[in-house]
């Protein structure tokens, strides 16, 4: 790398001082760490499986949040790229009989291919809003009709069986991630360290381009950035990271099903970051692996109960926590809950009032 090229990087990322406003995630992140490590000593297989299924999940949260959060750019096909990683880990290691290593390449780099074609050809063309999220949510769609119908590759309705769990060789000793422990491990260091590189990520100089291109594209362009090529470097990176979650879940799960492609869990994870906030980091990380817990306690009593609660969270937060749950935003909800509630009352009163005067 030329020294044009260091200077550059180096002005793009480079780090702010580090403030009161730093300390609240700094003390998140170092509580999670912490809890990472201590929760395999305690828990039992069954706990450690579950919790870490859910902190997959925070993986996919993480990605969306860097693409919607933090550049703007809603879609409503996501897991699109989850569904990716996850099919191109397994027919990589199950079809093709490749390493777990290479089926990690496989499964980051086949969502970043889709990420890149899909986002060339909108986002240079224009395409944004609306327009991009209902040509996502048709991709998806697309993707999982494929999924079903490619037996041959894919398994179809059936999905690929017997994945191979993660591992790796160092010389001649092999490092494997089968046992519950082991692979708990794992995706907490891949989700502590994602979330540290997007925290860093948005710290930086690069990150306030990010907040210009989404509040307010058409400015950022005018001021000589070239919103297309971030918008879509961003949208592939989101991609890789979604990718990487799939693969851990295929991985960890050991089995791959075309619902990995569902329409309601795309939008469980825009749920996810709206709770968590958008921009926040570990805001739709946390919002990701509490749902996820409590929609498999739901799903355990009642298989339609979990939707229903859905919709109800969706109307709460568009209502009335635009901006998140955030003890600012519930404040402020009850005011608007108690000032409408005040302004009926009045409103009953005065009109009771004067039909005793007539």
């Amino acid at each position: 790398m030329s020294g044009k090229h260091a200077a550059l990087l180096h002005l793009w990322f480079s780090q702010p001082p580090l403030g009161a406003r730093d300390v609240p995630p700094m003390l998140m992140w170092g509580t999670a760490a912490v809890a990472g490590i201590l929760v395999p000593l305690f828990a039992g297989p069954w706990i450690l499986s579950t919790v870490r299924d859910a902190l997959i999940m925070g993986i996919l949260a993480l990605s969306y949040d860097l693409l919607w959060g933090r550049a703007g750019i809603l879609t409503l096909g996501h897991t699109t790229f989850l569904g990716l990683g996850a099919y191109g880990f397994a027919i990589a290691t199950v079809q093709f009989a490749q390493t777990p290593v290479i089926g990690l390449v496989c499964a980051v780099g086949c969502a970043a291919v889709v990420a890149m074609v899909i986002g060339y050809f909108l986002l240079f063309a224009g395409v944004r809003l609306h327009f991009f999220a209902i040509i996502s949510l048709a991709v998806l769609i697309v993707a999982q009709q494929l999924a079903v119908s490619w037996q041959s590759v894919t398994g179809g309705d059936t999905g690929i069986l017997g994945i191979p769990a993660l591992s790796f060789a160092i010389g001649s000793y092999i490092v494997d991630f089968g046992a519950p422990a082991a692979s708990w491990y794992a995706v907490s260091v891949v989700l502590l360290a994602a979330t540290a590189l997007l925290w860093l990520l948005c710290r930086s100089r690069y990150g306030k381009v990010l907040d210009a291109i989404a509040s307010n594209e058409w400015r950022a362009k005018a001021c000589g950035y070239h919103t297309a090529s971030h918008l879509l470097l961003v949208l592939v990176v989101s991609a890789m990271l979604a990718a990487l979650a799939g693969a851990l879940m295929g991985a960890c799960s050991g089995v791959v099903a075309p619902d990995v492609f569902s329409p309601l869990l795309s939008t469980e994870v825009i749920l996810w970051v709206a709770i968590g906030g958008r921009g926040k980091t570990g805001g739709p990380v946390a919002a990701a692996v509490v749902l996820t817990l409590v929609k498999q306690v739901v799903s355990s009593y009642s298989t339609d109960g979990w939707p229903l609660i859905l919709g109800g969270l969706f109307l709460v937060c568009v209502l009335f926590l635009p901006n998140g749950v955030r003890v600012s935003g519930i404040v402020r909800a009850a005011r608007r809950i108690s000032r409408s509630t005040s302004n009926t009352t009045a409103f009953h009163r005065a009109r009771h009032a004067q039909e005793e005067r007539q």
